[in-house]
This record gives structure tokens, C-alpha cells and sequence, in this order.
């Protein structure tokens, strides 16, 4: 699950654990963009200029512990 927390501010991406809820990893925008079908004839690029080939979400994630149970 992905975690957005404004303070001041500042934005915070977070990768949350979906059963416990547990801190994973910080994210960045480029990790969790996606290109929608609605715009296929649309060329996105992340920050960093790459081209946005993602057309689904982030799959569910687990921490180290819950992943086991």
C-alpha cells in the first residue's frame, strides 16, 4: 500500500505494509506513476525523462514477517 503524508509542506511517499501496516520503503512519484489507456496516443516521462511504460498499479506488499505468515 502506498502512504501519502503532508507535514509543512512536504510530501511523503511511503510503501506500507498491507497487513500490518509497517514502514517498507520511501517512494519517489517515479515509482508509482502510471500511464493510463485513456492516454495512449500521450507520450509521459517521469523526472527523469524515461518514458512511462507502467499501465498498472503496484502490486499488494508484504513486509519480511506478515510475507511468511
Amino acid at each position: 500500500m502506498i502512504k501519502l503524508t503532508i507535514k509543512k509542506g512536504v510530501q511523503t511517499l511511503t510503501e506500507i505494509c498491507d497487513s500490518c501496516k509497517c514502514h517498507i520503503q520511501n517512494l519517489s512519484v517515479n515509482d508509482i506513476i502510471v500511464k493510463p489507456k485513456s492516454l495512449d496516443g500521450v507520450t509521459l516521462k517521469d523526472s527523469n525523462g524515461n518514458k512511462v511504460t507502467r499501465k498498472t498499479a503496484r502490486p499488494k506488499c508484504y513486509c519480511e514477517h506478515c510475507e511468511h505468515e
